[in-house]
């Protein structure tokens, strides 16, 4: 069977297929505060900033600046990684979109 009779018999497939190797920009949430401009006109190098969430705390999952994911943060040797701990389900994934 040929490329172009699958693609015709399963356009599904064949549509799903051609977008597979687009590139996503994911990124990780740490936590997110709002600081005063005065505040932060004040920052200096080594200053800490306070995130609103404990150190162990679940992360999320960005893809293209949409929730897919969450995780946990671990160290890999001597860069940081995220291990998934959950899959958003798709339905909250699209209800979010809007």
């Amino acid at each position: 069977m040929s490329d172009t009779a699958t693609a015709t018999e399963h356009p599904q497939t064949a549509n799903l297929e051609a977008i597979m190797h687009v590139p996503l920009e994911i990124s990780v949430e740490l936590g997110r505060i709002k600081l005063p401009l005065h505040t932060i006109a004040r920052l200096n190098r080594g200053m800490v900033i306070e995130m609103n969430k404990e150190a162990n705390a679940e992360v999320q999952i960005l893809a293209n600046g949409s929730i897919f994911a969450k995780g946990e943060v671990v160290s890999t040797g001597d860069k940081l990684g995220v291990r998934i701990t959950e899959i958003v389900p798709a339905s909250a994934r699209i209800s979010s979109l809007s």
